[in-house]
């Protein structure tokens, strides 16, 4: 009798046991599932406390090349906003762009920044309700002959007015960034090849999400 006693508690003892670490599972993958994610755009950060100098550090893909963001104090509505590139092979980091900024627009690093080869990177701000993607050297010269930084979305709105950019999503290659955009009737549109040999746009025919 005694021997069956302690079967049976035995018994509910490993039931109990297993429906803990089951429960358990569940909760944490219930809290898995309910962080929020953040967002890749963490120049955003600098919003919540104005007051206090911010430093932030992107890496390459590879891990070779460090985009570095330097957000200064909030002065009469202002951030001044400084961007550096540093690799591996050479620690002193190059100014590339500065720049500034209104506290609620500031200018955002995209996860896929920099180009394959590192030689260029690519940069988001809000300005007169549109998002402008900003284009630079990250040797710290000049992009062309108007200086250190190339627009797209203004070349190309003058080039073409009947369509509007929706997003720039990346790299299609070493110095082409693919552009999608719809039509101003919104409408879905193609996307685009953005050529940084002669900043010109290149019509695709099938679209990229």
């Amino acid at each position: 009798m005694e021997k069956r006693r302690n079967r049976y508690l035995i018994t509910a003892f490993v039931f109990a046991a297993l429906l803990t670490v089951s429960y358990a599972k569940f909760a944490s993958f219930k809290v898995k599932n309910e962080v929020t994610p953040v967002t890749p755009h963490f120049s955003l950060e600098a919003k919540s406390d104005p007051g206090k100098e911010t430093t932030i550090d992107f890496s390459s893909p590879d891990g070779t090349h460090t985009l570095t963001m330097k957000n200064g104090k909030e002065v009469g509505g202002v951030v001044t906003q400084t961007f550096f590139v540093s690799s591996e092979k050479d620690k002193t980091p190059i100014n590339i762009f500065e720049r500034d900024s209104d506290p609620d627009k500031l200018v955002a690093v995209p996860d896929n920044s920099f180009s394959p080869d590192h030689k260029y990177i690519f940069m988001i701000y809000e300005e007169d309700g549109k998002n402008r993607y900003i284009v630079f050297r990250t040797d710290g010269k000049d992009i062309n002959k108007s200086g250190k930084t190339v627009e797209i979305e203004s070349l190309f709105s003058e080039k073409f007015p009947d369509f509007v950019i929706t997003d720039v999503t990346g790299w299609g290659s070493y110095s082409l960034i693919v552009v999608n955009s719809d039509t101003k009737e919104g409408k879905t549109g193609p996307s685009w090849w953005f050529d940084l040999s002669n900043f010109s746009f290149i019509r695709l025919s099938s679209r990229f999400n």
